[in-house]
């Protein structure tokens, strides 16, 4: 794991920035919810800085108002310079030794969730997907999901421990609608995957991978739309829905999802790789998929995920043409390539055209049912109050004679 040093102060730099003793310092602990870890082999602790930060922006003798806790408030996903964590966990091993369904278990805190039976499935599902074929995967599943659901009542359950095996269930299904399958599995989701696609068994690991690194980063939109729906008491089937709808919005990822699987194709397709991004910089001024995130340094994920692919697609035609692609690009902008660009790619290797991104949609869903578990059953009650902002009224009654 990487050197968190950085992110706890001693006892006695914690009460230097509070300008507290030692002795108010530790009944800050409890009283002020500062999180802190004890320092092996020794009776001392060490002191989340974050929380001791968040002390000393407030005035002195100033008391802190109680406030609920908002959908923005969680303990899932923790991203720092240094890198990204699930649950306290670096994510990066956790993709390097992990199974997928490991780590849904270690985010919904629910071991065994993935069990050995599969939920009753819509009569003539089959038929429905037929029907359903022109359509991607996510809106096959915001059409069948409802389906599904009154098929199976248990979904209805929202405790901790049930939430988690329905999320199990959610998360199958849509592995299911991703790959063009009729029916879930109880296969590991990777290699269910995998023989879907017809890929090679190599590949297998890579898609392991691929759906850890996927499971959680940002609070963006569409999972602030996921905890926000699980504060009404939304299923885990409707809690997704709710992901995959504002997920499909043109002004969030979606837009740049699409934009970044098209020049995948471009580079892939293209005499010369260096070309669709030559002609992006020089007509846009930046490259889709090259530009700033949160971290500090590269992304954890998208380093991971690039080491991983050069070693399943050494040699191959089209793996060469996104190195080449990438090094100019290197040379063009500050930034590395994201992560995005290596799930469109190996999404188009599995053969999922027009459809690459949906497999990380298969490791964000487990991700949404985590968001939307916690929401609901530790702070379901959260609703945010309307700040008005309009025209204030005026003395005199409007309308009045």
């Amino acid at each position: 794991m990487p050197d968190q040093e950085n992110l706890y102060l001693s006892a006695e730099q914690a009460a230097a920035l509070l300008g507290v003793s030692l002795a108010t310092l530790y009944a800050y602990v409890s009283r002020k919810n500062i999180r802190s870890i004890k320092i092996a082999g020794s009776p001392k602790r060490r002191y989340w800085a974050e929380d001791i930060q968040r002390l000393v922006k407030v005035p002195a003798g100033e008391k802190h108002a109680a406030k609920r806790l908002s959908p923005s408030d969680s303990a899932i996903t923790l991203i720092t310079d240094d890198g990204l964590f699930y649950r306290g966990h670096d994510v990066v091993e956790l993709a390097d030794h992990a199974t997928v369904e490991e780590v849904a278990e270690l985010i919904w805190q629910v071991p065994s969730a993935f069990g050995t039976s599969l939920p009753r499935a819509p009569n003539d599902a089959a038929k429905l997907l037929k029907i359903y074929e022109h359509m991607s995967a996510q809106e096959k599943a915001i059409a069948l999901f409802p389906l599904v659901q009154r098929e199976n009542p248990k979904a209805f359950d929202l405790s901790t421990d049930s939430y988690a095996r329905t999320g199990a269930d959610v998360v199958r299904w849509f592995a299911a609608l991703v790959v063009g399958a009729t029916e879930p599995s109880t296969q590991p989701l990777h290699e269910f995957i995998t023989q879907a696609c017809g890929a090679p068994p190599a590949h297998a690991d890579l898609i392991r991978r691929l759906l850890i690194l996927s499971i959680d980063h940002e609070l963006d939109h569409a999972t602030h739309s996921v905890r926000v729906a699980a504060t009404t008491g939304a299923t885990p089937y409707y809690a997704v829905i709710a992901g995959l709808a504002a997920a499909r919005g043109h002004k969030v990822a979606y837009g740049r999802n699409e934009a970044a699987s098209r020049m995948i194709e471009e580079i892939c397709t293209a005499p010369d790789p260096a070309q669709p991004i030559l002609q992006r910089y020089s007509q846009e001024g930046h490259i889709v998929g090259f530009g700033a995130n949160v971290h500090s340094i590269n992304d954890p994920r998208a380093s991971n995920l690039l080491a991983a692919l050069t070693a399943v697609f050494d040699g191959d035609s089209e793996f060469a043409k996104l190195q080449k692609a990438f090094s100019v690009a290197s040379e063009l902008v500050a930034y590395p390539p994201e992560f995005i660009l290596m799930v469109s790619f190996i999404g188009r290797k599995l053969g999922l055209r027009g459809q690459e991104i949906s497999l990380a949609g298969v490791g964000r869903s487990i991700g949404w049912i985590a968001h939307a578990s916690e929401q609901y059953n530790q702070h379901h009650d959260a609703r945010p109050r309307a700040r008005y902002t309009g025209t204030l009224p005026t003395a005199t009654r409007i309308g009045r004679r």
